[in-house]
C-alpha cells in the first residue's frame, strides 16, 4: 500500500504484504487496512491500524474472515463492517478500538439478506444501508430505439 501526495512526488510505501481494504480515518490521520495472513484452516485477518506518516502499526485487531465494505466509524474510534451471521444473511458490525467486544448494529434475519452498501451521516447520528437479494435480478427490455 502506497500513499502519494495530491501536490506529486515519489510514492511512499505504508505497508506490504496480503493487504486489501484501505480506508483513512475521518480526521485523516490514520489509515486501516485488511491482512491476511497464513493460509487453510489457519488463515488468519487482521484489521491493521498505522499513522498516515507510516512507521509501524499502531494497532493490529482480528477481525472475522467474512468481514467486507470496511470503514471507520464517523468518531474515528471503531472500524465497522459487513458480515454473514445467520448463514447468508448479512448484517453490519462495529469493532472498538479500544479492544472491547465487536457490537451488532443491525439484526436483519430476512431477505433481503445481503447488504450492499452502507454510508454514515457525517454527524454519526443517521446511517443508510442499501439491502439486496441474493440471485435476484430483473431483465428490462428495450425496444424502438433509432
Amino acid at each position: 500500500m502506497f500513499k502519494v501526495s495530491i501536490d506529486g512526488g515519489p510514492p511512499v510505501e505504508l505497508a506490504h504484504g496480503n493487504l486489501s481494504s484501505g480506508f483513512v480515518s475521518p480526521d485523516g490521520t490514520r489509515v486501516a487496512y485488511r491482512k491476511t495472513e497464513g493460509q487453510g484452516a489457519s488463515t488468519k485477518v487482521k484489521v491493521i491500524v498505522q499513522k498516515m506518516e507510516g512507521g509501524p502499526p499502531i494497532q493490529e485487531i482480528e477481525a472475522p474472515a467474512s468481514a467486507t465494505h470496511m470503514g471507520w466509524s464517523p468518531d474515528g474510534r471503531a472500524f465497522t463492517y459487513i458480515r454473514n451471521t445467520t448463514g447468508s444473511t448479512q448484517n453490519l458490525y462495529m469493532q472498538p478500538l479500544d479492544g472491547s467486544p465487536e457490537v451488532q448494529l443491525t439484526h436483519f434475519d430476512s431477505e433481503p439478506a445481503a447488504v450492499a452498501a452502507y454510508a454514515w451521516s457525517r454527524d454519526g447520528k443517521r446511517l443508510a444501508i442499501t439491502r439486496a437479494r441474493y440471485n435476484d435480478t430483473d431483465v428490462v427490455m428495450f425496444s424502438g430505439f433509432r
